[in-house]
């Protein structure tokens, strides 16, 4: 993994790009921040019941020292030398069944403590079943001789077990398993209390370079460690209780049925880290998974923190389309399809900043899921419809969802990949490279205007830079000797693109590539006029294939005999699950065209559309005025691609070309298909941006 901030050259004293101090399960790794500090970060093999997290005692937050700062003085515990920048304390991110988290540090919210001065239960009546005379709670653990802690009631929805978050009504009453059955009252009860132990079978290795790390000083380029524990399932875990009363369950973990395993990899690097993280599910259960959660960053006396979020606009009374102040979130903010500029590409990344009084810069983070697995846009937005990003109003979690009300069965697996990369000051611009094991990233985040500049990537010379995510910059096809130069056209720009490696092109792919500013036919061949009679207000979607990503400004038909009213024509996305358009939004919606005259009609876009390598759908649907239906000239050829008829065999009668969606009168928006259609595809041109 690698990072690289290019706003400003500094030159630092030569130093190694690691130092990492380790006793036993704790370390703190140490690297380059600026010209004059270091960022040191903490890691612990044994954060919550021997779980991986990003804290510990001698080193509470991450933290910048002077790069003349001894090695005494950073460890085992940070001495006044330093200044916190942000606690990361709950950053181990858990995963969340849609009724708990659990893993990480966490453990399922639905027990109920109660406390009872000398209650007389021991461990014999572990396992043993009590009710309020509505509900049946199991005592899970005697927590000491004046608590007991109770296990809640489960119910099975859709074959999935939910635990439920309630309390006793009233006090307990033995119903089975107990020798000491004395009835519990409730008066000291605290509900939703986190049941521990919550994981077993835990493995950690941990190595530096590829080396395993020994206790002491040693210095190196990566830090990697690698987690990997079962998560049992919550009625898996009452069940094997009451099974065996007088048993701890702490003591029988591996007799309980397993909810799934989690498979964690943290790579520490040079100022920043990457985590992955793959969910197995052993049996079915539904899944939201965020793989990084991030707290805010610590603020100063009088300052604040802002935070910038790439193809986001308002939620939570925000605009996060600029600068905006975190501080004055007002709840709980869930950034949904309808908060996003593309509600294809959900929202993946962030820039957060702490401003002092003077609204200078004092330190930032960048925070996102790289396009990768999963975290794919095109299959995140099929997993994220209910949201792709939250934070709380505590700031406490804020963080990206791989997968959103995601129902898994046995056997699938999700994998994403989060990073985070400290920022230091003063910074125009976000402009980093990360890299996972295959793949280097490129990700460009600035906020103010500019007309043209240069982000420095010598690494990535003469690389092929392909589109990864949403963008509104303006960025050569290859990096050149001087790094990546690109301009803006409006505020808040933002792009991520893979830095491919491959060898240069011979000549360019047919009809896709080509000059800026020319047009091309990604059909060619024979032609027909076709009047499209008994289309009035459908939209008819073809497919269409380009061998690489491609942005475009125009596009344009040609009508062969004017009609009435105007044809809507845009792009879709493809679905590779369905073989069909993705139905969340279009691509672009390129506009109306008039039909009501003979000629090549055209839509000019005010800001490029990129369309994707591999296949699209082009859509059109005539609207307005259905006196009489335009003639287009049209492809007499059809694309070489599957399409799905549905249940029936009979639409496999005469033409088939696409598919249509029905009612839609005015701009084009989410979609609903109602089957196939036999009208070939206008001739379209795209001209290259």
């Amino acid at each position: 993994m690698r990072f690289i901030v290019s706003a400003y050259a500094v030159e630092v004293p030569t130093m190694p790009e690691l130092i990492v101090y380790r006793s036993n399960a704790l370390m703190s790794v140490r690297s380059r921040f600026d010209g004059t500090r270091d960022l040191v970060m903490p890691a612990n093999l044994a954060y919550a019941e021997a779980m991986v997290g990003m804290w510990h005692s001698g080193l509470p937050q991450v933290t910048l020292v002077p790069s003349t700062a001894t090695d005494a003085q950073v460890w085992p515990v940070m001495s006044a030398v330093g200044t916190k920048i942000h606690d990361t304390s709950d950053d181990n991110c858990p995963i969340n069944t849609g009724w708990s988290y659990v893993g990480g540090n966490h453990g399922y919210n639905v027990g109920n403590q109660i406390v009872v001065t000398n209650h007389g239960k021991t461990t014999v009546d572990v396992g043993s079943q009590w009710t309020d005379g509505t509900r049946t709670f199991t005592l899970l653990a005697i927590t000491n001789a004046d608590s007991l802690l109770f296990g809640n009631p489960y119910t099975i929805v859709d074959g999935i077990a939910q635990g439920a978050r309630v309390k006793p009504g009233s006090p307990l009453t033995h119903l089975s398993g107990a020798t000491h059955t004395a009835t519990v009252p409730i008066t000291g009860l605290t509900p939703d209390v986190q049941i521990r132990p919550a994981t077993h079978s835990h493995t950690v290795t941990v190595e530096l370079d590829g080396r395993q790390l020994p206790d002491g000083r040693s210095t190196g380029q990566e830090l990697s460690i690698r987690e990997s524990y079962l998560i049992p399932s919550y009625q898996g875990m009452i069940d094997t209780a009451r099974a065996n009363i007088g048993t701890p369950i702490a003591t029988i973990m591996s007799r309980i049925p397993s909810l799934c395993r989690i498979s964690n990899v943290y790579r520490w690097s040079q100022g920043g880290l990457l985590v992955e993280q793959t969910v197995a599910a052993l049996e079915r259960f539904t899944l939201n998974a965020g793989v990084t959660q991030c707290g805010a960053l610590t603020a100063v006396a009088g300052g604040t923190r802002r935070q910038f979020m790439p193809n986001v606009g308002t939620a939570g009374g925000l605009n996060w389309s600029g600068w905006a102040n975190i501080d004055t979130l007002p709840s709980l903010t869930d950034f949904t399809p309808a908060t996003l500029t593309n509600r294809l590409w959900p929202a993946s990344s962030m820039t957060q900043w702490v401003l002092n009084s003077g609204q200078v810069q004092q330190w930032g983070i960048a925070v996102g899921l790289l396009p990768a697995a999963d975290g794919v846009p095109e299959i995140r937005a099929r997993h994220t419809t209910a949201k792709g990003w939250f934070i709380t109003s505590s700031l406490k979690k804020n963080y990206p969802q791989l997968v959103w009300g995601r129902t898994l069965e046995a056997g699938e697996s999700v994998t994403g990949t989060a990073y985070r990369r400290y920022l230091a000051p003063p910074s125009a611009a976000t402009e980093i490279v990360v890299s996972d094991p295959t793949t280097d990233f490129v990700m460009i985040e600035r906020v103010d205007p500019v007309a043209q500049t240069q982000m420095a990537a010598p690494q990535l010379f003469h690389r092929l830079l392909v589109p990864a995510g949403p963008t509104n910059l303006t960025v050569p096809d290859r990096v050149a000797v001087g790094g990546i130069s690109y301009g803006m056209t409006v505020p808040a720009g933002y792009g991520m693109w893979r830095a491919e490696p491959g060898p240069a092109r011979v000549g360019q792919p047919p009809g896709v590539t080509c000059t800026r500013g020319s047009y091309f036919l990604p059909v060619s061949g024979p032609t027909q006029q076709v009047t499209y009679i008994g289309t009035y207000q459908s939209l008819l979607l073809h497919p269409v294939y380009l061998a690489e990503p491609t942005p475009v400004d125009r596009v344009c038909v040609e009508v062969t005999a004017a009609g009435t009213g105007v044809v809507r024509h845009g792009a879709y996305a493809h679905d590779p699950a369905t073989g069909r358009p993705a139905v969340l939004g279009p691509l672009a919606d390129f506009g109306g065209l008039n039909v009501t005259s003979a000629g090549v009609q055209e839509s000019v876009l005010a800001v490029p559309v990129l369309l994707p390598a591999g296949w699209h759908w082009y859509g059109h649907a005539w609207q307005t005025d259905s006196g009489m239906a335009p003639t287009l000239r049209a492809s007499s050829i059809g694309a070489a691609t599957t399409l799905n008829l549905g249940t029936s065999s009979a639409a496999m009668t005469g033409d088939r070309f696409g598919y249509e969606v029905t009612g839609v009168t005015g701009a084009f928006g989410a979609i609903i298909i109602a089957g196939v259609h036999q009208l070939p595809p206008p001739r379209i041109a795209y001209r290259r941006a």
